[in-house]
């Protein structure tokens, strides 16, 4: 609970706590347990102000000081203060520190309010601080305590009470700040039980009968369930946005990815629709850029579409190239019926092209402590998420900071060589393990634009330019659906600035204002 949850985990934690930031639902970022931001014209300069009176569920007040350590801790400073044994210090890096490395200070400038200095321009910060739904409020005694990652403190409308390998229980949080639209108090549910449960039929089978009051699910691995359950008149289903975006990662350190030839083969492979009628049941798009439509870096020139014959020369031009025959080993979660069939039809398309594929069976944690740093030779995995690019660029540049000369990991290897290592967080979300100091520039001189046509210009000739070298290669697109049985007020809540915000994504829905009407 104190590093970043995955999907599958968020909106469960999102009960205990809130952020920064909010998006409403036309994808606008405006302040949550911000009251106000303010920035510099040049994009370098932030400057965010807390709302008053919000209390963390261990009493101590949302203030400077905790906006101030929350940010420390995010990009990694108070875990470095531990090394070197300065306080205040955190147990863990976490995996802010390379998301978050184009931070310079953050400065305490009032009892209220924090101001954050960039060394880049970012006219899309706030996009940054919301790091899709993930960048939470915690309290300065779980940062700094020994349970940071097992005992949450948020700000939420709920409070934590206990959890199991997959289970957690949260209860109402009786002195929650934000009341409902007539002056009463929120939230309405006493309290909530969020069980994971890795296949689809239970979940399925729990909410029909009612012994689930909700159950999420994803068209990665579970659109027939979600046809069925859409059809169902007496549940109520809501779907996402197609905003999230699963990326086949490269890893051009070794072969065979290290060869354009091989990268432009296996995108080639790819029948994208084939895997949408089979695998998605006709469910969404079909891809035909690395983000989609709503994006703003969407751009299809470039992109390495389904082309068998094509696919067969790169194959071909690989071989011409190093004289060996193409390969590659594909990881995938065996103990999942959903992920191994799927990993068998990737197997069958590349094997068309003439392209050797070995499956490899990995666990979920395996899979992830791999990808960061890249180990395997390629891996399928959802990253880039939203409308936006704040949850993009950092996994498609090879150094978050910029360059930065005097940033504090630098910093910390001039002055002990042992630290040195820490540098790598910098890399550490580009999974590919690419460096093009074309996309590169147009990427970081799109995010410093203020002007949203420049900007969107620029990032499209960044992913023109991304799609050509093949630096990663996709498949299909996800959204999430929630399916759910006898609640009221879903998505009724506006948020606290005003307006209405998402009604589903990829930590499912707000249940502030949720009740039961059984």
């Amino acid at each position: 609970m104190a590093d970043n949850l995955a999907n599958s985990a968020l909106m469960a934690g999102r009960t205990i706590y809130e952020t920064w930031v909010e998006q409403r639902a036309d994808g606008v970022m405006v302040p949550y347990l911000l009251k106000s931001v303010d920035k510099s014209p040049d994009n370098k300069t932030w400057l965010l102000t807390l709302r008053d009176g919000i209390k963390f569920h261990d009493g101590s007040p949302l203030d400077a000081t905790a906006l101030q350590l929350n940010l420390e801790a995010n990009r990694g400073t108070l875990y470095l203060n531990g090394l070197i044994g300065r306080s205040p210090k955190s147990p863990s890096s976490g995996t802010g520190a390379g998301y978050n490395a184009n931070i310079t200070e953050v400065i305490k400038t009032g009892a209220m309010s924090v101001t954050v200095k960039l060394y880049q321009a970012d006219a899309t910060f706030l996009e940054t601080l919301y790091a899709s739904g993930r960048a939470f409020a915690r309290s300065i005694a779980q940062i700094t305590g020994p349970k940071c990652s097992t005992v949450p403190i948020g700000t939420g409308a709920f409070k934590y009470v206990s959890h199991k390998l997959t289970e957690l229980v949260v209860a109402k949080n009786d002195n929650y700040w934000r009341k409902d639209t007539k002056g009463g108090k929120l939230p309405y549910l006493d309290g909530i039980t969020f069980t994971f449960l890795p296949d689809a039929q239970p979940r399925v089978a729990g909410v029909k009968s009612g012994t689930f009051a909700a159950s999420m699910f994803s068209v990665a691995s579970e659109a027939k369930q979600m046809i069925d359950l859409a059809k169902n008149k007496k549940l109520t289903t809501i779907r996402s946005q197609e905003a999230w975006y699963g990326s086949i990662w490269l890893n051009h350190k070794i072969a065979p990815f290290s060869s354009k030839n091989a990268r432009l083969a296996l995108s080639h492979s790819l029948d994208r629709v084939k895997w949408n009628k089979v695998r998605q049941k006709g469910l969404g798009t079909v891809p035909d850029s690395i983000v989609g439509k709503a994006n703003i870096m969407y751009n299809p020139k470039g992109y390495a579409g389904y082309d068998l014959k094509k696919a067969k020369q790169y194959v071909a031009a690989y071989k011409a190239e190093t004289g060996k025959d193409m390969e590659f080993s594909l990881p995938y979660i065996s103990a999942s019926a959903d992920s191994t069939a799927g990993a068998r039809l990737y197997k069958t398309m590349a094997e068309a092209a003439g392209i050797k594929v070995n499956l490899l069976s990995v666990t979920t944690a395996e899979s992830i402590q791999k990808a960061f740093p890249m180990q395997f030779q390629m891996l399928p995995l959802l990253l880039m998420e939203g409308t936006g690019t704040a949850f993009a660029v950092p996994f498609l540049v090879s150094d978050t900071s910029g360059g930065n000369p005097t940033h504090f990991l630098r910093g910390a290897a001039r002055i002990s060589p042992a630290l040195a290592g820490l540098q790598i967080f910098y890399s550490i979300l580009n999974v590919s393990s690419f460096k093009d100091e074309v996309s590169e520039n147009l990427l970081f001189a799109a995010r410093a634009e203020s002007n949203k046509a420049k900007a969107k210009k620029l990032y499209m000739q960044a992913t023109e330019r991304l799609q050509k070298e093949a630096h990663l290669a996709n498949m299909a697109f996800t959204q999430f659906q929630l399916t759910y049985n006898k609640l009221g007020g879903v998505g009724k809540l506006g948020l606290a600035a005003g307006g209405p915000r998402l009604l589903m994504t990829n930590f499912g829905i707000d249940w502030t204002g949720v009740w039961s009407t059984k």
